[in-house]
């Protein structure tokens, strides 16, 4: 008698991801800059707020409006609103970010978006600046709030306003994040630059160095990313920061991995002729505050420092 032929093991139904599971998998994709998830296997009402957080995260500030998927209701009111600011002529754009409703993920991050594209663009004058940031702090998930109160930091140190830094660590609350970094940045403003250890590049000797004894009056502080140069106006120097950071700032010698990324970078500057200062330990930095790339700090004639302008408040070039 024949034996009978080998049964499959029975399948094993995988549950579909709940709505709230695709909305943090394409939130954390997007923060990453991976390939957003598809969020196949939704259905219904969570479908169409996945597609329009899926339409947020990929459409152009510049040229495009992210497509509206809802056919009726208050979330097509909702997304109508965000669409039809985005296209709001400058003198009723206050209006609408103050009326425009935030119950979506899909329209915080669509607004967050085109928002930073508009300040890039020097678009936003303050007081729309300030606004389009604290509509995003107060809604909208996790992931759009702490990139508006980033910005909102930034732009607070990099125009000198205590009042509205203040003002952030009051509407964040004391959890939301360390502000004693940035309280110690503003306590720098005016006074002397406190001591970096910085290695030349080519070169790769080091010095205990204030940013007036680098011999400019403005430091661009930015990692090499590609084979790009920047462009220093006159007075600039450059300081690189390690990619990886981790040497305790008192070390006076590189570890291996270390020193292969700096003599990686020495090679390319001293094949293009060029001059720079690496920085192995970001833990100084960090200590300051210093921890959104690129960062612009300029001296006044006495080498103390004038004005720190960082990350979201840095210009795109030195």
């Amino acid at each position: 008698m024949p034996l009978p032929p080998p049964q499959s093991p029975p399948a094993i139904a995988v549950p579909a991801p709940s709505g709230q599971e695709a909305e943090g998998a394409l939130l954390e994709a997007y923060d990453w800059g991976r390939p957003l998830p598809k969020g196949s296997g939704l259905k219904g009402p969570v479908a169409l707020e996945y597609r329009w957080l899926q339409a947020s995260a990929t459409f152009d500030p510049a040229r495009d409006l992210p497509a509206n998927p809802f056919a009726t209701g208050a979330r097509r009111q909702e997304a109508e609103a965000l669409r039809h600011l985005l296209r709001a002529p400058r003198e009723r754009l206050m209006q609408a970010l103050k009326a425009l409703p935030l119950k979506e993920s899909g329209t915080a991050l669509a607004l967050w978006r085109w928002g930073q594209a508009q300040v890039r663009s020097g678009t936003l004058d303050a007081g729309l600046r300030r606004t389009w940031e604290d509509r995003l702090l107060r809604k909208g998930p996790a992931l759009t709030r702490g990139y508006a109160l980033r910005h909102a930091l930034c732009w607070a140190l990099a125009e000198q306003d205590e009042a509205r830094f203040a003002a952030l660590r009051n509407t964040a609350g004391d959890g939301a994040a360390d502000f004693s970094g940035m309280q110690r940045l503003f306590g720098l403003l005016g006074g002397p630059s406190p001591l970096f250890r910085l290695w030349a590049l080519p070169g790769l000797s080091y010095r205990d160095l204030s940013l007036d004894q680098l011999g400019g009056s403005r430091l661009w502080i930015c990692p090499m990313e590609d084979d790009r140069f920047p462009v220093l106006p006159p007075g600039t120097r450059w300081i690189i920061p390690s990619a990886a950071g981790e040497l305790d700032e008192r070390e006076a010698s590189l570890p291996e991995t270390i020193r292969s990324e700096a003599n990686a970078i020495a090679a390319r500057l001293e094949f293009a002729k060029r001059t720079a200062s690496f920085a192995p330990s970001r833990q100084a930095f960090e200590h300051l505050g210093l921890v959104w790339f690129p960062i612009l700090i300029e001296l006044d004639d006495k080498g103390n420092i004038q004005s720190v302008r960082m990350g979201d408040a840095a210009p795109q070039k030195p």
